[in-house]
């Protein structure tokens, strides 16, 4: 790692969607967060990508964070999300940009190579799922997690962390995510009405004709450690991605960025740049 320092982030907005810029670096990525998370939930990640050189776009999904008051549609879809990344990255790297989405971020971001692809320079798509597979998408496990939160039970980050990280992650870093999420979420005066929204647009999103319009690199990144989302699921992604590359994590959870940052930031930038990533 290079280890450039960052200056402060540049906080900015576009049509009411909040979107922070950290880095200044030759090559710009975008990154895309998934149900109910907006670009806080990066916990400085963000900062490490730029200081590996990375001009760093995370931008919060419409109802979400400080895009909460963009109100999303009686009939949101996925593809009405990716349209407000389009309008980011329009306004802010017109020549195109490298893309990373997590789970329903995933599903963005496979949307915008879709529909934008001269917008698109490459894709790195982690622990997502279509609803056109055949695969189970949110574990049981997942799904009373969500459940807890929605219902305001004691502990119910505690709970939500132990799904989100992988099962060998270390209880004092299930803790720190617990914490550090149950703060943003209080500090937003979070709200469960827009999680519904994106869970719909999420299980009518099918995938099968945005994976095939795609033509830009991807690769695909599989926690094998994932108790949020069956793993399947990035199996299936990828076979349908013809000429995508499939990395694997072996232990990882759902929340990969937080659960081993290290490696993330190594395969983000190896991606972007083009070198052999971590395996």
């Amino acid at each position: 790692m290079t280890g450039q320092s960052v200056g402060h982030p540049a906080e900015k907005s576009i049509d009411g969607i909040h979107y922070k810029i950290s880095g200044d670096g030759p090559r710009t990525v975008v990154l895309l967060r998934g149900l109910g998370r907006w670009s806080e939930h990066w916990l400085g990640v963000e900062n490490l990508l730029a200081a590996e050189g990375l001009r760093v776009i995370s931008i919060d999904n419409r109802g979400f964070g400080k895009s909460k008051d963009v109100l999303l549609a009686k009939d949101q879809n996925v593809d009405q999300f990716a349209d407000d990344v389009s309008a980011v990255i329009t306004k802010e790297a017109p020549s195109g940009a490298h893309i990373i989405g997590v789970s329903l971020g995933g599903m963005i971001a496979l949307s915008l190579a879709a529909l934008k692809p001269q917008l698109v320079k490459s894709l790195v798509i982690i622990n997502s799922s279509v609803a056109g597979s055949k695969c189970s998408r949110l574990k049981p496990k997942a799904v009373l997690a969500l459940a807890a939160v929605a219902i305001g039970s004691k502990k119910a980050y505690d709970r939500l962390a132990g799904v989100l990280l992988g099962a060998t992650s270390s209880a004092d870093k299930k803790t720190k995510l617990a914490s550090s999420w149950s703060a943003i979420d209080a500090r937003s005066k979070f709200t469960l009405g827009p999680v519904w929204s994106q869970l719909l647009a999420a299980k009518r999103f099918q995938g099968f004709s945005e994976m095939a319009a795609i033509q830009c690199p991807v690769t695909v990144i599989k926690s094998e450690g994932d108790l949020f989302i069956d793993p399947a699921n990035s199996d299936f992604i990828h076979k349908q991605i013809k000429g995508s590359t499939l990395i694997k994590h072996p232990t990882a959870g759902h929340e990969l960025a937080f659960d081993d940052t290290e490696w993330f930031v190594k395969a983000v930038t190896d991606q972007v740049s083009g070198r052999t990533s971590a395996k």
